[in-house]
């Protein structure tokens, strides 16, 4: 008997997989490359460079772009999604790549 339950609890878990992991309705993902290559990170100038290119591509992934409105790109630079996508492209500044990731969740 134990082994029947073990086993229905255990194919329930595997069926119920695919619906845990898919991401809701409505939501997109959007992620944006962002050179860091021939800047300097220890020179602010450079460093200052780099946010605003992050911040730019955090804005597009999260929806908003240059031609944008400005009350629509205030906000969205409000947003979670903006602040998470910042962040995480900020995390990978010690990387060794030449570029980092932008992604920004929109409709959470």
């Amino acid at each position: 008997m134990k082994t029947l339950l073990a086993s229905t609890v255990a194919v329930l878990a595997l069926a119920a997989a695919p619906f845990a992991v898919a991401a809701p309705v409505g939501v997109e993902t959007i992620s944006i490359p962002v050179s860091k290559s021939k800047l300097d990170l220890n020179n602010p100038r450079d460093a200052q460079v780099l946010m605003r290119r992050i911040n730019t591509a955090a804005l597009q992934a999260c929806g908003a772009d240059t031609h944008s409105f400005a009350e629509l790109k205030r906000v969205v630079a409000a947003s979670s999604c903006h602040r998470d996508a910042v962040a995480g492209a900020v995390s990978q500044l010690n990387s060794n790549q030449a570029a980092l990731t932008v992604t920004g969740v929109r409709g959470r």
